[in-house]
């Protein structure tokens, strides 16, 4: 089926209990992986592209290649644009195609972080698009000390009663870039914005969750599960193993697709693992 909105994803999504499992992207086998991984399972997914992404293969090429390989696919999957820097960005996706924007505005001013949010928003439903909004600080890996600044519930309430953003990523933990398990989530506070927002709660840096805990987290009210960090690592593992096996010397399409497999089955983990599997 053609790329389906955000909007319906998640809202089935938050009715049913589940999560819906968010695949960062980088090139034509990640996108292959992510829409087999769909099939196999009979999965709701989204396929993520980041700004970084988009500097290294372009953001056109990549929405025509999830816009190709969605289209026979027979589970429904969202091209979402993943920590869109400003309102410029997230337009340029719509644009090109993508059915969800994310618009971080996270270490802006609330009251200018809500501002800035209302107008992607005003976008995103012109374009029959999602719209997602961060709030509180999430944090890198690379960062010197972790932060402690964590979404406070009734702001998250307030902040997305103000924008009508449909899914806001939230600071409960987790940290980006992790490469190994060990994220201690304040699943309470989960909880608790899962009883003031209105909206779906996004998990961002879900690599460094152990299987039990995401479990929790999304029985807790999590919707939208991020995953990046660790994918990247099963595919460059994959890669060096198979760029060394006898025979695929110049054999990058032997390589590549090695990779594109070990992926795909790392995603159909994860997809099980968030209750999307059987859901399309």
């Amino acid at each position: 089926m053609s790329l389906v909105s955000g909007r319906d994803v998640l809202a089935a999504a938050r009715g049913g209990g589940y999560a819906v499992p968010a695949f960062n992207v980088f090139n034509l086998e990640m996108v292959q992986a992510v829409c087999r991984a769909a099939e196999a399972e009979r999965a709701p997914v989204i396929v993520q592209v980041s700004p970084r992404s988009i500097r290294y293969a372009g953001l056109h090429p990549l929405a025509a290649i999830a816009a190709a390989l969605a289209d026979p696919a027979d589970a429904p999957i969202v091209l979402h644009l993943d920590h869109g820097p400003d309102l410029a960005a997230c337009t340029a996706a719509l644009k090109a195609g993508f059915t969800s924007v994310m618009f971080d505005g996270a270490s802006l001013p609330l009251d200018e972080n809500a501002a800035r949010t209302r107008d992607v928003v005003k976008a995103a439903h012109g374009a029959g698009a999602s719209a997602e909004a961060e709030l509180g600080e999430i944090g890198h890996a690379t960062d010197v000390a972790t932060p402690a600044v964590l979404t406070d519930p009734p702001d998250a309430g307030h902040f997305v009663q103000e924008t009508g953003v449909d899914a806001l990523a939230v600071a409960i933990g987790t940290v980006h870039g992790m490469r190994r398990t060990g994220a201690t989530l304040d699943i309470g506070r989960i909880a608790e914005l899962h009883r003031n927002v209105d909206a779906a709660l996004v998990m961002h840096g879900s690599s460094g969750v152990d299987d039990e805990t995401l479990v929790r987290a999304i029985a807790a009210g999590i919707t939208k599960v991020n995953l990046s960090t660790a994918l990247q690592a099963v595919f460059m593992d994959t890669l060096r193993e198979s760029a060394g096996r006898p025979g695929h010397e110049t054999d990058a399409r032997g390589v590549l697709a090695e990779a594109r497999d070990a992926v795909t089955e790392a995603m159909r983990q994860r997809i099980k693992i968030v209750g999307a599997a059987g859901r399309a």
